[in-house]
């Protein structure tokens, strides 16, 4: 399945399957977003799939936003399907009851 991406009440919302073929592609697009915007926030609710190289993608555009001095939340809304690749990671990237 194929990645959507769509923006709801300053949300990001992203639908089907996020793997290392569209990192590339999808960290551009949250770093021009970054750049224009003070604060971004996603879901992963939505997703069916996610691999360890989008987990990576997004602690990555964390860290970023950080130096930038702006906020970059992920959450799931409870999506137990995208879990796994975070929890391979040693640092937090997910808000906690999202």
């Amino acid at each position: 399945m194929s990645l959507k991406i769509e923006k709801k009440e300053n949300v990001f919302t992203l639908e089907g399957t996020l793997h290392s073929n569209q990192v590339f592609e999808i960290r551009n697009f949250f770093q021009h977003k970054l750049k224009s915007e003070t604060s971004l926030t996603v879901s992963l609710a939505g997703l069916d799939d996610l691999d360890l190289s989008a987990a990576l993608m997004f602690k990555q555009l964390k860290d970023e936003a950080y130096k930038m001095n702006k906020n970059f939340n992920v959450f799931t809304a409870g999506n137990k399907k995208v879990l796994g690749p975070f929890l391979m990671l040693e640092e937090p990237v997910l808000l906690a009851a999202a």
